[in-house]
């Protein structure tokens, strides 16, 4: 993911894969994490949930949240809002941006 928090290369409608988050430049060396969650809201002035995605079981690889993802409308913007309690039960919410359109 490049440093705009945004997924790059954009999610095509339909499609089907894992996507991530890596918590391991927040959470200190020897910390690891212990559960994770994710919503996902469309990306507007006043985000609503949205239901466009069905969204996986969050898994843990490391320091890194995993869910599978598939669905999206064309042309919409989604906010990936992830979640990641620690081992110590400190939470780190991060949000990441998702445009649904169709790659080259």
């Amino acid at each position: 993911m490049p440093l705009s928090r945004r997924y790059s290369p954009e999610f095509a409608p339909g499609e089907s894969c894992l996507i991530g988050m890596d918590f391991s430049y927040v959470i200190p060396p020897g910390i690891g994490i212990q559960s994770g969650a994710l919503a996902i809201f469309t990306n507007v002035a006043s985000p609503l949930a949205s239901t466009d995605f069905t969204v996986g079981q969050v898994t843990i690889r490391g320091r890194v949240l995993y869910a599978a993802l598939s669905g999206g409308v064309d042309g919409k913007d989604y906010q990936l809002r992830w979640s990641a309690t620690d081992t110590s039960g400190n939470v780190f919410p991060r949000t990441a941006l998702l445009l649904c359109a169709q790659t080259s």
